[in-house]
């Protein structure tokens, strides 16, 4: 079986690298990009990206903008938008799995555990 492999995108890296590293401990391969055109050209350039989590409070909606296009380029790809809920689940839609669940500080955990129930939901392994 192949690696997950997952996009973290998060400008802050106080938060987004400690993630990072831990879901490369839990057996992910992890990607970190800084906003959402870095994450777009992450998704263009490697295959087979199995998870996105994007903050849903970045700068100019970038995180939905990145979750619009996920969905529309990338459908397969499943999409965990973060960040302040309240705010985030009046815009969200039907942008991400299950609506936005994650807030930050983020519980490694917690992300782990629900990466782990988005690959389970999807079926077989590619």
């Amino acid at each position: 079986m192949t690696q997950p492999r997952l996009v973290i995108v998060e400008s802050d890296i106080l938060i987004r690298h400690p993630l990072a590293e831990y879901l490369r401990e839990c057996g992910y391969q992890v990607f970190e990009a800084t906003d959402a055109d870095e994450a777009r050209s992450i998704v263009e350039g490697e295959n087979d990206i199995d998870v996105v989590l994007a903050d849903a409070d970045a700068p100019n909606a970038g995180g939905f903008a990145l979750a619009t296009w996920l969905r529309r380029e990338h459908p397969k790809i499943k999409v965990v938008l973060a960040g302040n809920v309240a705010v985030a689940a009046e815009k969200a839609g039907d942008l991400c799995e299950e609506g936005p669940n994650l807030s930050k500080p983020y519980d490694h955990q917690l992300v782990l555990n629900y990466v782990r129930r988005l690959l389970a939901s999807r079926g077989p392994s590619r």
